[in-house]
Parts: structure tokens; C-alpha cells; sequence
């Protein structure tokens, strides 16, 4: 089983290929865990595997939450292979040894990045690919996965991912710095003059955050995994956070 998070496809994707890959079922964390489905039994040799982007050089919070409660039924050591895909716009810090921590009695056996688009457009200094960057990682995504998948095949024991440079500083410095004072919805709010009251954001949030108020205008509810799906997916850009991405770029993932 392949267990997923996503929030403007990237990761989704990539976990929809390798489930077609390697025929394996798949299980959106965030949906499972809104309906408090946290238990589950592996059958004959099936494997687990973890796909979700990096936020702040290390795993989502949301996926880290579900793991606190998450259990395999009946699990046994030397015959599960557990691995994770982690995608990223460009490295992955210390990722791999904060997931390890977090899995506790279960072995990570393989871990492996894919560079993805670029999503993050919350502080100065960041924004979506150009469209030449954005289609060059795609492509150059696709063989990546053949590869990955391989290495899944013959259960490989191997660490694959970019790290970077300054891994420590980032996944142990800046990240806890992110993780305290930006993993905030506060700033979301809708322009008036563009926002028509579709609706989307609150229907492809996966945490169920956001709701329309009275006059049509979404509303978020302090419970944000800031995957951003909402202020990327809005057709007509009415979304902001504060002012800082109001000439920024928005992506999602398209095949």
C-alpha cells in the first residue's frame, strides 16, 4: 500500500504512477484521517510505502500526525519493506532521518526524492518555476520514477535523495523556526473583485479548512496544513496571502 499526501498534485501524481507500477493499492492520508482510519493489515507481501512533499527540508506535519496514530496490524519486521518518495523543488535536507524517527518500530528500508515543480510562494525570495524549469523536471521526473520503481521491485535497501547543502541548518534550524511561525492560515484571504464564490477551495482543501461565509467568500478555521492547493488552484487568482503574492506565479500539477 502506498500512503499519500498531496496539495497541488505533485506528490499525487507520483504516487499514482508508482501504484500503477508496482500494482499497489493507494491511501490518502488525509482523507484516512479525518475519518479516523488509522489501523490497517498488510496482505501477503505487500509493502508500505510513503509519498508526500517536503515542507521546510523535512515531511509534512499533517503526515507526521497520522503516524503518531497510525498501526500496521500484525506487522513483522523482517518481512515488511517500507520506503518513502519525497518530492521537492530542489533538496530534501534531513528529511530522510526525521521520517526514519517518526516510523518508530517500523524500518524505513529505502528513501528517495524526485525534484517536482516549485509551489511554495509564502515568503520573499520564493515562487513558481519559469515554464521551461516546470517542464524540464516533469520530464525529466518520468524516468526518474521508472528507476525508483526498479529499485521498489527487488526491495533495495538504499538511500537516494538530494540532500543539499546545509542540511542541518535547514532541517534543524530554519525548519522548527517554519514549523512555529509560518504553518499559519491567518494571511489567506480573498479578493472581493475576483473571488465569485465557486467554491473549489473549500471543496479541494484536504483538511475541510475552509468554508464560505454568508456572502459567498471563504473562510479558513486555524486548521491548516498549508499544502497551499487552495491559493494555487483558484481559477481566477482571487486568493492571497497578505500582499507578499499578489505578481507571484501559481502551479499545479497538469500532465
Amino acid at each position: 500500500m502506498i500512503y499519500w499526501f498531496s496539495g497541488t498534485g505533485n506528490s499525487r501524481w507520483v504516487a499514482e504512477q508508482l501504484a500503477r507500477m508496482l500494482d499497489e493499492r493507494l491511501i490518502d492520508i488525509a482523507d484516512a484521517a479525518s475519518r479516523k482510519q488509522f489501523r490497517y493489515k498488510l496482505s501477503p507481501g505487500e509493502c508500505i510505502g510513503w509519498v508526500f512533499p517536503i515542507y521546510s527540508w523535512g515531511p509534512p506535519p499533517v503526515v507526521l500526525d497520522f503516524i503518531k496514530q497510525w498501526h500496521i496490524d500484525e506487522y513483522e519486521k523482517s518481512h515488511t519493506y517500507c520506503y518513502m518518495v519525497a518530492t521537492c523543488g530542489d533538496d530534501v535536507g534531513l528529511s530522510v532521518e526525521i521520517f526514519a524517527r517518526a516510523l518508530g518500530y517500523i524500518d524505513l528500508n529505502a528513501a528517495f526524492s524526485v525534484q517536482m515543480p516549485n509551489n511554495y510562494i509564502l515568503l520573499p525570495g520564493f515562487d513558481t518555476d519559469p515554464a521551461a524549469v516546470e517542464h524540464d523536471k516533469k520530464e525529466r521526473a518520468i524516468p526518474r520514477l521508472d528507476n525508483i520503481a526498479r529499485d521498489l521491485t527487488r526491495h533495495e535497501t538504499t538511500t537516494d535523495v538530494v540532500t543539499g547543502k546545509y542540511k542541518w541548518l535547514k532541517s534543524r534550524i530554519i525548519r522548527p523556526f517554519f514549523l512555529r511561525f509560518l504553518m499559519s492560515d491567518k494571511r489567506f484571504a480573498a479578493d472581493a473583485t475576483r473571488c465569485n464564490s465557486c467554491g473549489l477551495c473549500a471543496t479541494i482543501c484536504p483538511m475541510h479548512n475552509i468554508a464560505l461565509d454568508t456572502s459567498g467568500k471563504p473562510q479558513w478555521h486555524g486548521n491548516c496544513a498549508m499544502c497551499l492547493g487552495c491559493i494555487h488552484r483558484c481559477p481566477h487568482k482571487a486568493i492571497q496571502y497578505g500582499k507578499i503574492t499578489r505578481n507571484k506565479g501559481r502551479y499545479y500539477f497538469k500532465p
